[in-house]
């Protein structure tokens, strides 16, 4: 935010709060404090929730915690979507059970053969497949 958008969420949080008194001084420190991302639009709904649940006076922190907490839960939904987009996909590329089946057999039949074949002869030569 700059100055001026920093000037709007303090006056917008002393429309909730008359403890809360605009004035340059207050609005420069506001500006220091806050993250530098946070937009005006979610810092008004960070005040507006915060005064919805409590009676404390709103300071430069309550509105960091909780943006940055927004901004962390945003980037966990979203990367939630991304791991089940990845399932989906994998899910779309899993062999049909026919398929699985028919490797499945192929696979007992080689243990099968290896089973009876000899591994190694007394020369300490490997055997040969059968």
């Amino acid at each position: 935010m700059n100055l001026s958008e920093v000037a709007l969420l303090v006056g917008f949080a002393g429309i909730y709060d008359l403890r809360i008194q605009v004035d340059e001084l207050k609005v420069r420190a506001w500006a220091e404090s806050l993250d530098d991302d946070m937009p005006l639009a979610e810092g008004k709904k960070i005040i507006s929730a915060h005064y919805a649940n409590s009676d404390s006076a709103v300071n430069p922190s309550h509105l960091n915690r909780e943006w940055r907490y927004r901004k962390a839960s945003e980037r966990e939904r979203e990367r939630g979507e991304i791991i089940s987009s990845q399932i989906r996909e994998a899910e779309k590329q899993k062999a049909p059970p026919e398929v699985v089946a028919i490797y499945m057999k192929q696979i007992r039949d080689s243990l099968k053969k290896g089973q009876n074949a000899e591994v190694e002869k007394d020369s300490g030569q490997v055997a040969s497949d059968l």
